[in-house]
């Protein structure tokens, strides 16, 4: 994000599913870079955040350390396919800080910087390829660029007619680089990059070491 030019150019960070922009939101808010991600749902977004902290500050009050009261209250909503994800998250956000407080200031904290930066008029957007159809930007990133992340092996193997959903991923791969304007950056391992990749491009392109004969 740091190479774009501060051009007022529009840039795009795009991946196969909403999950794998999670890290960008990340990176935005550590930048301090306005974004749009009008369809990523962030856990902190959630009000069981704060029942969940309440929870934990039951424990806190009586002299409990932090994370064995949120380990605590993970416990007891272990079956609760809302709050479950919420609590562990809560787990690991605790690390490094020293108690309820600390945690709940930092949450605060982080809540407040997404209000700033999430912006409709941001020139950043970060979303999956299917919501950038007929969309077009400066520069544009496409995360996951793997095998089994693009194509997507879930989507192709639970399919009906798994080719006939091989060949939508394909297309839709198509959609994604084609979203770029002036810069297209495909991320990607070199170990197992996408066949897709492989298709459109020489092993020399991809900076792919060649096999060994």
């Amino acid at each position: 994000m740091r190479t774009w030019p501060d051009d007022g150019s529009t840039r795009a960070v795009l991946a196969r599913t909403n999950r794998e922009l999670l890290p960008a939101v990340v990176v935005a808010l550590r930048l301090g870079l306005p974004f749009r991600a009008p369809r990523i749902e962030l856990l902190l977004d959630s009000p069981l955040v704060d029942d969940l902290l309440a929870r934990a500050g039951e424990g806190a009050a009586t002299g409990e350390p932090l994370l064995i009261s949120l380990g605590r209250v993970r416990a007891t909503c272990a079956d609760d396919r809302a709050a479950a994800p919420i609590a562990t998250a809560l787990l690991g956000w605790a690390v490094g800080h020293h108690d309820l407080a600390a945690l709940t200031t930092a949450i605060a904290g982080t809540r407040a910087a997404l209000t700033a930066l999430r912006r409709d008029d941001a020139l950043l957007t970060l979303a999956t390829a299917h919501a950038t159809k007929g969309l077009e930007f400066d520069h544009v990133v496409v995360l996951g660029m793997e095998v089994g992340r693009f194509p997507s092996a879930r989507a192709v193997s639970q399919a009906d007619d798994p080719v006939r959903a091989y060949e939508e991923e394909r297309r839709l791969g198509y959609v994604a680089w084609t979203r770029a304007r002036r810069s297209l950056t495909l991320l990607y391992d070199p170990a197992v990059p996408s066949p897709f990749l492989l298709e459109a491009f020489s092993p020399d392109e991809l900076g792919l070491s060649p096999v060994p004969g």
